[in-house]
């Protein structure tokens, strides 16, 4: 049964992580980085007024999951560096 996608300000195990649909291998990330990714996809989101706009919100998650390859894993270090790079 597949997990539903939903917008929380924070996580626990079994709890949805809203990153994971933007995830083309679930495996290159733990769960700690899944859920940090998570929490700044969502922080990012509501700071920019990113609701239900799909294309906008897979940018974000896209450009997190890119910073987390580079090994930033802080959530409010990718907050802040996905927000600072929309200001540009």
């Amino acid at each position: 049964m597949g997990m539903a996608i939903c917008s929380r300000p924070f996580f626990r195990w079994g709890q949805t992580m809203p990153i994971r649909r933007y995830l083309n291998n679930h495996a290159a990330f733990d769960h700690e980085a899944i859920n940090a990714m998570s929490k700044a996809l969502e922080e990012a989101c509501n700071v920019l007024h990113i609701n239900g706009q799909a294309k906008e919100r897979e940018i974000i998650a896209t450009r997190i999951i890119d910073l987390a390859r580079e090994g930033v894993i802080d959530p409010t270090a990718l907050r802040d560096r996905v927000l600072s790079e929309t200001k540009a």
